[in-house]
């Protein structure tokens, strides 16, 4: 029986309930994109996305932009 949780879980968990690694977090990717580190930025995004905003809201945005994109 392992003791240890998936990493992505731990980060998610933390990102969840600690605004100040949600700050930091998003603060790397946006450092690791400006330095032309796409991979990892993009990873960081993704990351810091999945663990702050729900499906229903994710869902919701993109209905609302291709909303506003159809004439």
């Amino acid at each position: 029986m392992a003791l240890t949780q998936d990493f992505k879980v731990t980060v998610r968990e933390r990102l969840q309930r600690d605004p100040f690694f949600r700050n930091a977090l998003l603060k790397e990717a946006a450092n690791c994109l400006l330095a032309s580190d796409v991979e990892t930025g993009k990873s960081l995004l993704r990351d810091y996305v999945n663990a702050t905003i729900d499906f229903q809201e994710r869902e919701d945005v993109l209905r609302s932009n291709r909303e506003r994109e159809t004439p």
